[in-house]
Order: structure tokens, then C-alpha cells, then sequence
């Protein structure tokens, strides 16, 4: 009997057996509220999206950069323009080269979005930000603290998570200081008839967790 469950392709193009462990919250709360499937080879992925349409990806390295992967780019941007939801993270703020993750966005998908600060501070949901189809804004976290590589360039509507009001930096060795009020944790924008989000948490946090689940209908 076929389940109802939401198919979510996890893309993991430069795996890295932690990120099984470090995600291992994440992937169990994904397979139960929806069916996570798993591509590690771009043959895998390749094959995976010939015949099926997830629901959501999650791009969770920076795999997806590399040259020799060119074509499943290419294959994700087509499932974008014609409607999916692909969400980037996990592994991706902490792996990606600047120029690459920078490229990703601008080249890829005609996004102004540009890697920025490295920090952790305390941030909140932007309800002016405009989110895909279907998802409602009382799904996601109240204010929390996370440790994010940040987007700069994104417009005001592309910013889901943004500073607090008189956010500073939050660290166990350094003074605090003010934060960059413009940049922004986690961004998304609508791209063709689909969505596409950055995520910069490079840990954990429970709270991020439940961004990526509402973001992928769970």
C-alpha cells in the first residue's frame, strides 16, 4: 500500500560519516513524519529524479558545488523552476568555499545571495518574509541562539531568520559586539514556479531542526 508520507531527498554528493551523527535527530523526526530517501553519487541522484518529484531536497553538503557534479545542478535547478522546495544546509555553511557557495546562488538560481559573517547570536522569524506554498508562519521556532554563516544581499522579503532587535555576538572568548543588522541566518526566495532556502546553522540546534521540517511539510 503506497504511504501518504511525503517523499524528502536527502543529497549528500561529499557524504561524511558524521553527519549521521551529528543529524541524527533531524533524520529520525524526517522519517517519521515523511519518507527520507538518500543520494550519495550523482548516478544515485541522477536516477532517483528521473522518476520522482520529492517533496522537498535537502542539499546537505557542498557536493552539489563541485564541477564533476554539474549535472545534478542542473537537475535541481530544472526541479526548483518547475515547483519544488530544495532546502540548503546541514553540512553546506561549513564545507562550501565562498567563491563556490557564492556561485551556487547567483550563477545557479539568479540570486543576489553572498556568504557572510561567521557567528552566533540570537535570532527570530521574520514574518515579512514570504515563504512557499502551503507553509504558515506558526510552524516555525520562537527567538533562539545559533551559530550561522550568514547571507548578505538578501532582500527584505528573502529573510526568514533575522537578528534579534540589539543582537550582539554570543562567544565563551571574545567580547561582545553588535551584530550586522542586514545580513540574515536563514533566507529563502521563490525561484520559477519553486522555492529555494539557505540555512547557515552549522550545528544541531533543535530549533533548526523544526525550520527544515516545516520548511519541508513535515
Amino acid at each position: 500500500m503506497a504511504s501518504n508520507r511525503p517523499e524528502i531527498l536527502l543529497l549528500c554528493l561529499a557524504y561524511k560519516e558524521f553527519l549521521d551523527d551529528t543529524y541524527t535527530r533531524l533524520f529520525d523526526r524526517l522519517s517519521e513524519s515523511g519518507q527520507l530517501k538518500r543520494a550519495k553519487t550523482a548516478a544515485g541522484a541522477l536516477r532517483y529524479l528521473e522518476t520522482n518529484s520529492p517533496q522537498a531536497i535537502i542539499v546537505a553538503d557542498e557536493g552539489i558545488t563541485e564541477h564533476a557534479n554539474r549535472t545534478v545542478l542542473d537537475k535541481l535547478v530544472s526541479y526548483v523552476r518547475n515547483g519544488g522546495v530544495a532546502i540548503v544546509g546541514l553540512h553546506f555553511p561549513n564545507f562550501t568555499p565562498p567563491a563556490r557557495l557564492n556561485s551556487f546562488f547567483q550563477q545557479a538560481f539568479g540570486l543576489p545571495w553572498a556568504q557572510g559573517d561567521y557567528h552566533r547570536s540570537s535570532f527570530a522569524f521574520n514574518p515579512a518574509c514570504t515563504l512557499p506554498p502551503g507553509i504558515v508562519s506558526s510552524s516555525f521556532p520562537g527567538p533562539y541562539s545559533m551559530k550561522v554563516l550568514h547571507i548578505m544581499n538578501a532582500r527584505p522579503h528573502e529573510k526568514l531568520f533575522v537578528p534579534i532587535e540589539g543582537a550582539q555576538t554570543q562567544s565563551l572568548v571574545f567580547e561582545p559586539t553588535p551584530v550586522d543588522q542586514t545580513q540574515a541566518a536563514v533566507v529563502g526566495a521563490k525561484v520559477g514556479d519553486g522555492y529555494v532556502v539557505y540555512s547557515g546553522d552549522v550545528n544541531p540546534e533543535e530549533e533548526s531542526d523544526q525550520v527544515i521540517l516545516s520548511l519541508c511539510g513535515c
